[in-house]
């Protein structure tokens, strides 16, 4: 039996949930509470000012991440007697999908200053969308790389070592490690992007400073804009209260951004206090009929859906 094809406004998120809808209806249950506490809106204006000006006194991530470390007297190495505490399982705070979470709702142009090319491709993005199309390669499976990586949704946990911080988002089981054992960067002629980036740090008390590049060219969100392979970024991980974990972020892109966007990223740990939460697998392509595809139009499109012999003998017997 064929089912025709149909086009969808939100294939990715039709597939997303289909892999993972119990355990996010799980998070999201729990995690209002520790959502609620933040900075005020008054005091995030002001701190988003005085950081969008600091992104701007440098030319480069790169140089960015060496003032902060030369600020910082190179960092001091933690042990495991003051490993900090990021324990615990963590999702976004606020802002949905939104790369931005304190800028204009998905679907409304975010206020990043794009190059003439990718400003336009970002209308089209935006226009289409109003007009109910709209195209994720994550539908396709497509790893959602570094700085998406950011602003994903599900859950995700920090484990924090001495030499080494691994962040895992549930989402696409995409994992990030961040070195921070004195190792720079690959040799430049060893580079190529990766689904990820290359991410190197240091800590400056208990606040861990992160230089990523090397990742692949993807898109920061459905109509938020797209990012090139030329992409960096710097970051500033602390925690500014028992729940929530800030990451103050800087995202350098020569080709596609004027001047470096920064937004202020947070999660919140959920309350998980009969440990029913957990990080699951994550294996969109277990099921062929949850393949979308790109239309010539831009739009998503389901493939043709597939059935097993016990289906095609109960659609004849009726």
């Amino acid at each position: 039996m064929t089912v025709c094809k149909s086009t969808v406004r939100s294939a990715a998120v039709l597939f997303v949930a289909s892999v993972l809808g119990s355990s996010f209806a799980l998070a999201q249950a729990i995690a209002p509470k520790a959502m609620q506490k933040d900075v005020s809106a008054g005091a995030l204006a002001a701190e988003k000012a005085k950081m969008e000006e600091l992104g701007r006194k440098y030319k480069s991530a790169t140089e960015m991440f060496e003032a902060l470390k030369k600020e910082a007297n190179g960092g001091k190495p933690i042990t495991w007697q003051n490993v900090p505490d990021w324990s615990g399982i963590y999702v976004r705070t606020k802002g949905g999908t939104a790369f931005d979470p304190d800028g204009p709702p998905q679907g409304q142009t975010p206020l990043a200053k794009f190059t003439p090319e990718y400003k336009a491709k970002l209308a089209k993005t935006v226009l289409d969308r109003k007009n109910g199309i709209e195209y994720d390669p994550l539908s396709q499976c497509n790893s959602p790389t570094y700085p998406r990586w950011l602003d994903l949704p599900f859950m995700r946990e920090f484990i924090v070592t001495p030499n080494q911080t691994t962040m895992i988002a549930e989402a696409f089981n995409s994992i990030r490690r961040v070195y921070t054992d004195g190792r720079g960067h690959v040799p430049v002629e060893d580079q190529f992007p990766t689904e990820t980036g290359d991410s190197v740090g240091f800590w400056d008390g208990n606040r861990l400073i992160v230089h990523t590049n090397q990742s692949m060219a993807h898109m920061y969100e459905r109509a938020q804009g797209w990012y090139s392979d030329a992409v960096e970024g710097v970051e500033i991980w602390h925690k500014i209260d028992a729940k929530t974990l800030v990451a103050n972020v800087w995202i350098y892109d020569p080709p596609a951004l004027i001047e470096p966007w920064y937004t202020r990223q947070s999660y919140s740990r959920l309350e998980n206090p009969d440990k029913r939460l957990r990080i699951n697998n994550w294996s969109c392509k277990g099921n062929p009929n949850n393949d979308v595809y790109e239309t010539k139009e831009g739009g998503s499109q389901h493939g043709d859906f597939t059935f097993t012999k016990k289906d095609k003998a109960q659609e004849k017997s009726k």
